[in-house]
């Protein structure tokens, strides 16, 4: 009887460490969001919900959005764009290609003052 409580307990407990565990890569941290190698950023797209929606992004200057996310992968005058998803370099694909961006816009006085996440699947191009 005590073995078998014993055992429903850190059962338990396994349950709950790897459900924190599991739940610790879905929230945007800044090593969550720089984690990858240059082209891929496996993480990214876990991340961009809880991202866009408890991180207030629209009203940061240009050089608090540099020290939160980092230089993007293209820069504007006015447009930095964050590459969530491009699987466009996967070697052998078979699949579409599928580009997901995040794109933040800055008025003239360096503050974002728009987001918007662009999601595209071409159907057409295959390797």
């Amino acid at each position: 009887m005590m073995t078998k409580k014993l055992s429903l307990q850190a059962l338990a407990c396994l349950l709950a460490l790897a459900t924190f565990t599991g739940c610790k890569h879905n929230k945007f941290t800044r090593a969550n969001w720089h984690y990858g190698d240059g082209l891929d950023f496996p993480l990214r797209n876990e991340i961009l919900e809880d991202l866009l929606q408890n991180h207030h992004i629209k009203g940061l200057n240009y050089r608090q959005v540099i020290d939160s996310l980092g230089s993007p992968q293209r820069r504007d005058s006015l447009k930095f764009t964050y590459q969530i998803l491009d699987n466009s370099y996967e070697f052998g694909r078979k699949a579409p290609i599928h580009k997901k961006n995040l794109i933040l816009y800055f008025n003239k006085d360096s503050v974002v003052v728009r987001t918007e996440v662009y999601d595209h699947t071409d159907p057409e191009k295959k390797k």
